[in-house]
């Protein structure tokens, strides 16, 4: 069985950077077709999910505007970083390493070994729970790895501007007879499509498999907290409160910070599989750089500022003005990234107070309720207080400064945030010696609020229109 994955991985690797014909043509090769749902469960281990080694979004988190240069670094003019943090476009920096490259060409393979699960599920062995649960997380790992690509490639969906039926986002790819060379990119309205299709197949399979998962393993509720994130993406404000009800009905316990004890970054970090809060816990840590580990980057002063007094995530989630979030000892086994409990009343409560801005002016109220029920878990006791709202703009922006609160540096969850908030300007100061420091802006609705296409992959493949490219970008 070993044999078998290995050799389908192999493939996988060299798909992901050559164009192919077809995939095991010649069916005499029977060494490398997966024999049982065992065989299916380990490529899915080896393949689909978010693996060590694979730095999906190692510069994503030098892009929105809760990070910052905390001085001079020698490095860094010629540096990734440089290049991610000033937003330039890609040949502008020595190391090619802008946000997005390494996504395209590790998300793909990711993609395609759920399409070989799902095309051998039903010619393999093993009990129909066994079959099942494996088809149900290839489905629901294919919607994750959509989802995060429609967001680093295609617009908003729910852009004033824009218009999902019509702006490009990605290819959609099905099957594990793939060719990555002439496949156009399909449009944002049909790659959302598809999330939903896949989302809706993988939570009923999961749900009906009755196979418990264990927290290395997307779940139905994983499922359902996905579908809660594409809903608020796509404006859908009833299916979204549906989606993260569905959560919070079969897991709802709240980490409580009054009683976390003494902060220790390593043996029990925030992102991590102990966490009660934790629902999917994915990713490896040595492969998702903290705020400071080996920069001099630090979490930006607007961040800094909106903590309130006896904010317990002050000292727990951050320390040095750097997120504490995840372990920084080598050698440990933890994950770099997790679903937990605490988004899904956050996106409810979004939910609830657009609809409240809409006129239904009972959401108010439930808004508030789920902010409250986690900012209680959040303060010390003798300084927690419920919030109040004054107007439906201002629950709005209550949920929205929670979310920052609760979620910065995690998943690329306040870029994706800003984008679908109307790209707003950032400012990012950079420091090119010990005696001067330049800003650089990302201006409102700038062209680099898509990321670009690397062109390693435009080279291969004539026919993927690139996103427009943004001019270097000079500091003032």
């Amino acid at each position: 069985m070993k044999r078998h994955i290995l050799i389908l991985s192999l493939i996988i690797a060299i798909l992901s950077f050559a164009s192919c014909k077809k995939f095991l043509e010649e069916q005499s090769q029977t060494d490398i077709i997966p024999r049982n749902a065992e065989d299916l469960n380990q490529l899915l281990v080896g393949n689909a999910y978010v693996a060590s080694g694979i730095a999906v979004e190692r510069s994503l988190r030098l892009i929105d505007d809760d990070i910052t240069q905390d001085g001079f670094l020698l490095s860094d003019a010629n540096s990734a970083r440089f290049g991610s943090y000033t937003w330039q476009p890609e040949g502008r920096v020595v190391a090619d390493d802008i946000p997005g490259a390494n996504a395209w060409a590790s998300r793909y393979p990711q993609i395609m070994a759920c399409n070989l699960v799902l095309q051998y599920s039903g010619k393999v062995s093993g009990t129909t729970a066994e079959i099942e649960n494996v088809e149900g997380q290839a489905y629901l790992l294919r919607a994750y790895h959509y989802f995060m690509l429609v967001n680093y490639f295609g617009k908003p969906y729910t852009d004033r501007l824009s218009n999902p039926e019509q702006d490009l986002a990605v290819p959609i790819m099905l099957d594990g007879n793939l060719s990555l060379e002439g496949k156009p990119r399909n449009t944002v309205a049909e790659v959302y499509t598809q999330i939903l299709s896949d989302l809706e197949k993988g939570i009923l399979l999961l749900e009906r498999s009755g196979k418990n998962n264990n927290l290395f393993r997307i779940s139905h509720v994983g499922g359902y907290l996905l579908a809660s994130r594409v809903y608020l993406n796509m404006g859908n404000w009833p299916k979204a409160i549906e989606a993260a009800t569905n959560v919070l009905n079969r897991k709802s316990t709240l980490m409580d910070l009054s009683s976390w004890g003494a902060v220790n970054q390593n043996t029990k970090p925030i992102v991590e599989l102990q966490n009660i809060e934790t629902i999917w816990g994915h990713g490896d840590v040595s492969v998702i750089p903290r705020s400071g580990e080996d920069t001099n980057y630090r979490l930006s002063d607007g961040l800094l500022s909106i903590f309130e007094p006896g904010d317990l995530r002050t000292t727990v989630y951050i320390a040095n003005k750097r997120s504490i979030k995840r372990t920084i000892a080598s050698g440990l086994a933890k994950v770099g990234q997790a679903f937990r409990v605490s988004e899904a009343l956050l996106n409810r409560a979004e939910a609830y107070a657009q609809l409240n801005k809409l006129g239904q002016s009972n959401n108010g109220q439930l808004a508030l309720n789920d902010l409250n029920t986690l900012r209680k878990k959040r303060f010390t006791t003798a300084s927690y207080q419920d919030l109040t709202s004054t107007g439906a703009d201002d629950l709005l922006q209550k949920c929205a400064l929670e979310k920052r609160r609760e979620f910065f540096d995690e998943e690329a969850h306040r870029w994706f945030d800003l984008r679908r908030s109307g790209m707003p300007e950032i400012k990012h100061v950079f420091y090119p010696n010990n005696a001067q420091s330049v800003t650089y802006t990302l201006k409102e609705r700038d062209p680099a609020y898509l990321l670009q296409i690397p062109m390693s992959i435009l080279n291969l493949n004539p026919k993927l229109v690139p996103n427009p490219l943004p001019a270097v970008r000079q500091g003032q």
